[in-house]
């Protein structure tokens, strides 16, 4: 009885590192690719182009938005690790710490690139912008860094307080925050922002 117990406890064991290989998998894969995915958020923002008679209308909350969501939320809650005993009152792992606090820096650091990518595709010489300083550049990229910034820094709060929380809560508020921030994001941009990027620099 108990060789058969120990025998069923090796299984479960075997289950569980490689349930935790490949959800370190899945994160690295998604870390790598979150720059792609947040490059079509971005695109469904309707930027606007500083230089005169050009605009760049965004995509809006289309499938292709809804997939990035998909994608970005699962690489954020991969990102967790996996939980020492059950996930509802388990803890997370030291490993999973280390890979969560890794993935905010990632998640920050590739909405940051992304953004300026988006910046740097806007830029043109000042002497062709509408306004003085090509605005509203810069405003708009600041703005578009908000969900990205704000997610990372969760996401690495979340992972120092990994002895104190419960594994659901530090896998489940990022990315709650990170799709309530693109939600906002959205609506904020296009029902009081783009009005004011539109207009003339106050």
């Amino acid at each position: 009885m108990a060789a058969q117990a120990s025998g069923h406890h090796d299984v479960v064991s075997k289950i569980r590192r490689v349930a935790g290989v490949l959800v370190g998998v899945i994160a690295v894969v998604g870390l790598l690719v979150f720059g792609l995915a947040s490059l079509g958020l971005q695109s469904a923002l309707p930027w606007v182009d500083p230089r005169p008679r050009h605009r760049v209308s965004g995509s809006g909350l289309d499938r292709q938005w809804a997939w990035c969501v998909v994608v970005t939320s699962v690489t954020i809650i991969a990102a967790a690790g996996l939980p020492i005993g059950k996930a509802w009152a388990g803890r997370g792992s030291a490993a999973g710490a280390v890979l969560q606090g890794i993935g905010g820096v990632v998640v920050a650091g590739w909405t940051a690139a992304v953004t300026r990518v988006m910046g740097i595709y806007l830029f043109v010489p000042e002497d062709y912008c509408l306004y003085p300083s090509c605005w509203p550049n810069n405003h708009q990229m600041v703005a578009s860094l908000v969900p990205g910034v704000l997610t990372g820094l969760v996401m690495i709060t979340m992972a120092m307080l990994v002895t104190r929380l419960r594994w659901w809560i530090r896998a489940l508020v990022p990315v709650v925050v990170w799709v309530a921030a693109l939600l906002i994001q959205y609506a904020v941009w296009t029902s009081y922002l783009l009005p004011i990027f539109e207009g003339p620099p106050r």
